[in-house]
């Protein structure tokens, strides 16, 4: 099996090395002339690359070339496999083991520009969320689910990255990975600026309790960086209420509120270089509610009502 699969990866080279300088005709003809019945799976589109949260209808969508010495005729069958893997561990670790999703048959291969057949690869998210078992909460922005696409010959070969050479699957011609990286994406749909009103409870100053509540607004600011704000008050009036009777929570060049998928993530530090933390428990239409803490303990829960009354984006919804 090691002597055929290193002459598989000869004749990929092979074809590597004539695809620019020749063309497709030479292509064709050392594909039609070998006596080893390779495969490729050469990626003409990716129409859909991503999966962007909070969208039910995302999918990960390709038109893929089938490339054998019979053009196309040796190929039986595409198998989908697909697997999650998680970069964010601060919640545990979701990743999901790869698992058979589904076969396109050669019945469903359709007639493309060359002599080659093509197929679709179209995995929805539902698809990758039934398959692997995975919740909405089990991901997010910056983590990814993985399409793996295996080639079965008629005679039971079957072609995948595992078995290829790194020529094929990385050259300009045949761009043929055999694997995908459908990343979770979190799409900035519109601007969160403006002065928004909240109520501010459960106050603690250096983990005592202090006050009843405090309401007024904060402003978020645009930055250069869509998603990335400067607020006018990282405590949401906790430190200018009996509390501490201080100035807001700012420092300027560093407090930061960013649009991170389905959260507020507080960057920067205030004027004592304490930096925060923001949990979001609730969101629903205009209202946000969520707890906030920073390291020098001061805590408390604030509810953050949109300016003008306007619904946040419906990705905070839960």
């Amino acid at each position: 099996m090691k002597k055929f699969i290193n002459k598989i990866s000869i004749l990929f080279v092979v074809l590597s090395i004539f695809a620019c300088s020749e063309g497709d005709k030479v292509i064709d003809q050392v594909l039609s002339d070998t006596e080893i019945g390779g495969g490729v799976l050469r990626t003409l589109t990716i129409s859909s690359p991503t999966i962007a949260l909070g969208n039910a209808a995302s999918k990960f969508a390709a038109v893929v070339e089938i490339q054998d010495v019979n053009k196309s005729l040796d190929t039986d069958k595409i198998d989908v496999y697909v697997r999650f893997k998680d970069n964010n561990l601060a919640d545990g670790n979701n990743t999901k083991a790869e698992v058979l999703l589904k076969s396109i048959p050669s019945s469903s291969f359709t007639q493309g520009t060359r002599e080659f057949l093509n197929a679709s690869i179209e995995v929805t998210l539902t698809e990758f969320k039934s398959k692997l078992a995975i919740t909405d909460a089990q991901y997010t922005g910056g983590d990814q689910f993985i399409v793996r696409l295996a080639q079965v010959m008629k005679d039971g070969k079957v072609f995948t990255n595992t078995n290829t050479a790194g020529t094929v699957k990385g050259s300009a011609f045949f761009s043929s990975p055999f694997e995908y990286n459908a990343n979770v994406v979190c799409p900035i749909t519109e601007s969160l600026a403006g002065t928004h009103t909240y109520v501010t409870t459960n106050m603690k100053a250096a983990g005592s309790a202090c006050g009843t509540s405090v309401t007024g607004t904060v402003t978020f600011t645009e930055t250069t960086t869509p998603g990335v704000y400067t607020p006018s008050d990282l405590s949401f009036g906790m430190f200018s209420s009996v509390c501490w009777a201080d100035s807001p929570a700012f420092k300027a060049g560093s407090s930061k509120v960013t649009w991170f998928c389905n959260n507020f993530v507080a960057g920067g530090t205030d004027q004592y270089g304490d930096s925060y933390t923001y949990t979001i428990t609730a969101a629903s239409g205009n209202s946000i509610t969520l707890n906030w803490k920073n390291t020098y303990n001061d805590s408390g829960t604030t509810v953050l009502t949109r300016q003008g009354g306007a619904n946040w984006p419906a990705i905070f919804a839960r």
